[in-house]
């Protein structure tokens, strides 16, 4: 009787047992079943959270690329609409009234800006430039930054509207530079002005070119026209057009030799000490002549024929600048 008596009691002993490890168990398993029900929410939260950022890229992706059109039409539109008023071409003597002109304005507050910018700068090269590019705002910029110029370029400019004027200068702008002040700067182009340098000028053309120097726009030195025969351009292709393509090289060739062999023997013969090279003309034969020679060089667009009638429109344009009303 006593053993069974005992035998129960180790058997409720482990009824109890089991029955604690099963709370156990089930505390255990609630646990893990809120964890997992936690980490199954947290997944789909992510995943909405993913789809909403993937339409959002989607969105930016797409305003990007709508702006991106939008600046490309706005720049070609640029390109097309907005220019300068009038462009000029001012001769020195006229360029020295000009300066009296400009010399004269005058502001009660500092609202007029004057820019001096050497060949190859541009705007946003110089110096504190942030305040300047504000005032000038940017379909100026774009007018300016969109000249070149083997001189330079100078910018006279009024906030107030009443003078916006660029001038490129006949000799170029030695140094970079800019100001705002109640009057503008005359002072750099007053010493290109008073400069007068020994030109040499080169205006070659295949079969007519034109060479001279000068050392102010009241005449020339000495000029010569070098003239040789150069057949014209073949219209017909094939064998024999790269046979005349050959034979007309060899002409350009003999008339580039023949207009070199001139301008060494003008440099030569000239008790003139040359300051510069002004080139004009196709510009791989100007540079071809000019490989040999060591000048500076300034590229210049002379929009006249080699002609001994207009040796006087050669000299003029030598010495003229442009200036571009904004």
């Amino acid at each position: 009787m006593l053993k069974k008596l005992l035998g129960q009691k180790e058997l409720e002993e482990q009824i109890k047992n089991l029955k604690n490890q099963l709370e156990h168990l089930e505390l255990e398993k609630k646990s893990l079943t809120a964890r997992l029900a936690a980490r199954e929410n947290s997944a789909r939260k992510a995943v909405s959270q993913k789809q909403v950022v993937e339409e959002e890229l989607n969105v930016a992706e797409k305003r990007i690329e709508t702006l991106e059109h939008e600046l490309t039409r706005m720049r070609k539109k640029a390109e097309k609409d907005i220019s300068f008023q009038s462009v000029s071409s001012i001769t020195r003597q006229r360029l020295e009234k000009y300066l009296f002109q400009i010399s004269s304005v005058r502001t009660k507050d500092s609202s007029l800006v004057t820019v001096y910018l050497r060949p190859g700068d541009s705007l946003s090269d110089l110096t504190n430039r942030n305040e300047l590019l504000q005032q000038l705002g940017p379909e100026t910029i774009w007018l300016v930054d969109k000249l070149t110029s083997s001189t330079g370029v100078i910018v006279f400019y009024d906030i107030g509207q009443m003078v916006r004027e660029v001038v490129v200068p006949f000799l170029p702008v030695e140094i970079s530079s800019w100001q705002i002040s109640d009057k503008f700067n005359i002072h750099p182009l007053q010493q290109i002005i008073e400069r007068e340098p020994s030109i040499t000028l080169i205006l070659v053309h295949a079969g007519e070119s034109f060479i001279g120097l000068t050392h102010s726009p009241e005449s020339f030195i000495s000029h010569q026209i070098v003239r040789s025969s150069v057949k014209g351009k073949h219209t017909k292709g094939g064998w024999s057009q790269r046979r005349f393509e050959k034979l007309r090289d060899e002409d350009i060739h003999h008339h580039l030799e023949k207009v070199s062999s001139a301008l060494r023997t003008m440099i030569k013969e000239s008790s003139e000490e040359i300051d510069l090279i002004v080139a004009s003309g196709d510009t791989r034969l100007v540079f071809e002549t000019l490989k040999d020679l060591n000048y500076p060089v300034i590229e210049r667009s002379l929009d006249v024929s080699v002609d001994k009638k207009n040796v006087d429109k050669i000299l003029k344009g030598i010495w003229s600048s442009k200036r571009y009303e904004i």
